[in-house]
């Protein structure tokens, strides 16, 4: 039982000494002893004696392991190895290795007035080459599990993130006051006009189908989300009566993008839309690999709490932090008369 709650609480501090910012000073100096205690043979030449002309030859050593340790976690590791270039890292550390022995080497050549490769250069250079090799290997190892760490608590929050906003969607859209008014206006306007009826009911069917089963995918085409937002509009016009919108669209929209991305704001200019003249234009733009959305409505007469899809503007945030990383930007223009919302986003 002792044994599974030591594992349990490492479990969580492993995590946190690699991930917060506040340990990185502690990190760093594990990082400075380990580095110490490999180079520190230097400073000997026999088992009892501290031989202070080797100072520079340590030195020297020190300086290397650390530049070797630093370029691999801040340069080769993130630019390449995490990158998916695999052969290109091995090469480049291959690289940087031999030129950080072959200085070494001469460290040893120059400082230890050693004129000729002897037996106990080798060996010296042979222990210099292990340690690079171990060193390397468990800062990269290190860095592949802080790696792991952060990707797996990025997935879980996406899904937390993702979750909330569907059943919040799914519970202000598809509720029973919204179908009760639709099919109320269909079933009048089934004796009045049959094909306007007839009309009515599929876009509120493409629109359930759409929020029921394709929002539920990890990513849909563009083309469908506007689509979407255009019944949802439409269905809006027939139920409000006094109300007219606007989507536009240029560039390509056959791109993937996240389910229900744009639908909070929708939904939001709709509620918070003028008592009188009410409008919502919507414009898309797909220009050098990022997206640009604009939400454009009135301000109501009335101001109310600003509030986008019922789950609010840090929600909706949050989950485009966890999508998009710094990738994004995210304003809110408030005119005088309108109410403007402005996203962009790298595709």
């Amino acid at each position: 039982m002792g044994v599974k709650v030591m594992l349990n609480r490492l479990n969580h501090i492993i995590p946190k000494l690699l991930l917060k910012p506040r340990f990185r000073f502690c990190r760093h100096l594990l990082v400075q002893i380990i580095i110490a205690l490999i180079t520190i043979t230097n400073l000997f030449e026999d088992s009892d004696t501290i031989s202070y002309d080797r100072i520079w030859i340590w030195a020297f050593a020190y300086v290397m392991l650390n530049a070797i340790t630093y370029t691999n976690a801040y340069l080769l590791v993130p630019g390449m190895l995490l990158a998916g270039h695999t052969k290109r890292y091995l090469v480049s550390l291959s690289v940087v290795i031999l030129f950080m022995v072959s200085c070494n080497l001469f460290s040893y050549l120059y400082f230890d007035d050693v004129g000729v490769f002897t037996i106990e250069l080798f060996f010296a250079t042979t222990y210099f080459i292990s340690n690079i090799c171990l060193l390397v290997a468990g800062i990269t190892a290190m860095l592949l599990f802080k790696n792991g760490v952060e990707n797996k608590r990025r997935i879980e929050e996406l899904q937390t993130a993702t979750m909330k906003v569907e059943l919040a969607n799914l519970k202000n859209q598809i509720n029973p006051h919204f179908l009760f008014n639709m099919l109320n206006n269909a079933n009048m306007l089934a004796e009045e006009d049959a094909d306007n009826s007839s009309r009515l009911l599929k876009k509120l069917n493409n629109l359930l189908k759409y929020q029921i089963s394709d929002s539920s995918k990890d990513s849909v085409s563009l083309r469908g989300d506007i689509d979407f937002l255009n019944d949802y509009l439409e269905l809006e016009k027939t139920r409000r009566g006094q109300f007219h919108y606007t989507v536009n669209s240029e560039g390509d929209c056959d791109i993937q993008i996240p389910p229900l991305l744009f639908i909070p704001f929708v939904e939001n200019a709709v509620k918070h839309n003028s008592e009188s003249d009410s409008y919502v234009n919507i414009s898309f733009r797909i220009t050098d690999g990022t997206l640009h959305f604009e939400c454009e409505n009135p301000k109501p007469r009335l101001l109310r709490t600003k509030k986008i899809g019922g789950i609010g503007l840090v929600n909706v945030k949050r989950r485009l932090d966890v999508l998009f990383g710094a990738d994004y930007k995210l304003s809110l223009r408030d005119e005088k008369e309108k109410y403007t919302v402005i996203m962009e986003f790298k595709i």
